[in-house]
């Protein structure tokens, strides 16, 4: 199952071109060579608008993918095939899907267990992973692999961790770690493992937003996105329903954290939006936080333009906070400061914020 045949091939023999056209292995096999041209014109296509260059080697594997498609063929030779164009093109989603429908054949066929099949199929796609970190096809394969476990394997956190080394802000690999918290539960979200590796990570780099994503997603997302699922309505309507259980304890242990982290460095965007998400589904009001934000801009009545400003993140939350209370002006003042100073790149919009006050 492992596709031991194609490893033990030489990478010499295997670059030769042609290689299956003159292997034994595939002598009863007619390779069904690309159209290319206008469609609806089989016979002479004519040359095509936008011709793009294949190797010589990925053409010839290409017309063979095709024959054994064409009658459905399930094979360790058609395994070996595929592996060969993942090889050369790992975003080749049609061959990923052609591989794990032979996997599955196979495994039926020779009395392998899916433990074991996915077992030899993860170590394989493991050195693939390393080599195309970017590639969204092998973390869909890696999950559809996942799914078919009754248990998550021990060895998944570490190399999540591992990969993450590479790229810690990788998007298919954070996806792919959230559906693993909602398919293995128990381990994961149900303790503080998972907790754990992402507070890891923020400790790393504070401005992984991707880790305060993520880490949200732990603490509340993931009870948000089931009572979706199962009640319907949208994450705005069933946050002002107030149906979700919120743990005091849960939220002043976030709240503490994120202010901490705040503090190692306040123009950081991700703790702050962090915990407005913290604040929005506890429900507590943003005024609770005045004397906080204040604490970054030099206290009540400071200079909003003075250099003692510490986060214009502050200014920004302190503007909804004036308009809440009641003060209009203080509220333009911090507007006004945003696009002045501290945020000029996007005056347009602090502008469009001060306009919007003014019309209600």
């Amino acid at each position: 199952m492992s596709g031991k045949s194609s490893k033990s091939k030489s990478k010499s023999s295997k670059s030769r071109e042609p290689y299956y056209a003159v292997s034994p292995q595939w002598k009863d096999v007619s390779p069904i060579p690309l159209i290319d041209g206008p469609p609806g014109q089989q016979k002479d296509p004519g040359p095509a608008l936008a011709t793009i260059a294949y190797s010589p080697r990925y053409s010839e594997a290409m017309s063979y993918l095709r024959a054994v498609m064409a009658v459905n063929e399930f094979s360790r030779r058609a395994l070996d095939l595929t592996e060969d164009i993942i090889g050369m093109n790992p975003a080749h989603y049609t061959v990923w899907l052609y591989r794990a429908k032979i996997l599955k054949v196979l495994w039926d066929l020779e009395g392998t267990s899916i433990e074991d099949g996915v077992k030899v199929e993860l170590e394989w796609l493991d050195g693939i992973s390393e080599r195309a970190l970017k590639n969204y096809q092998i973390w869909h394969h890696r999950q559809l692999l996942m799914s078919l476990l009754p248990t998550m394997p021990n060895t998944e956190p570490g190399f999540l961790s591992h990969i993450l080394s590479f790229d810690s802000k990788n998007y298919h690999v954070w996806t792919y770690r959230a559906w693993l918290c909602r398919r293995f539960p128990d381990p994961l979200l149900n303790t503080d493992v998972e907790l754990d590796a992402v507070d890891a990570l923020i400790a790393q780099d504070v401005r992984n937003n991707s880790a305060w994503s993520h880490r949200y997603f732990v603490v509340f997302g993931a009870e948000e996105l089931r009572y979706i699922e199962e009640q319907g309505g949208n994450r705005k309507d069933v946050l002002a329903s107030g149906s979700l259980v919120v743990d005091e304890e849960v939220v002043e242990r976030e709240v503490n954290y994120t202010k901490d982290r705040i503090a190692w460095a306040p123009q950081n965007p991700s703790p702050w939006n962090y915990l407005k998400g913290v604040a929005k589904r506890a429900a507590v009001p943003i005024g609770d936080f005045q004397v906080y934000c204040e604490s970054f801009v030099g206290g009540r009545n400071a200079d909003l333009m003075g250099d003692q400003v510490r986060s214009s993140h502050a200014i920004d939350w302190l503007a909804d906070i004036y308009k809440e209370d009641g003060n209009p002006q203080k509220s333009k003042a911090c507007l006004d400061a945003l696009g002045q100073k501290w945020d000029p790149i996007r005056r347009k919009y602090w502008e469009y914020r001060a306009r919007q006050m003014r019309d209600v």
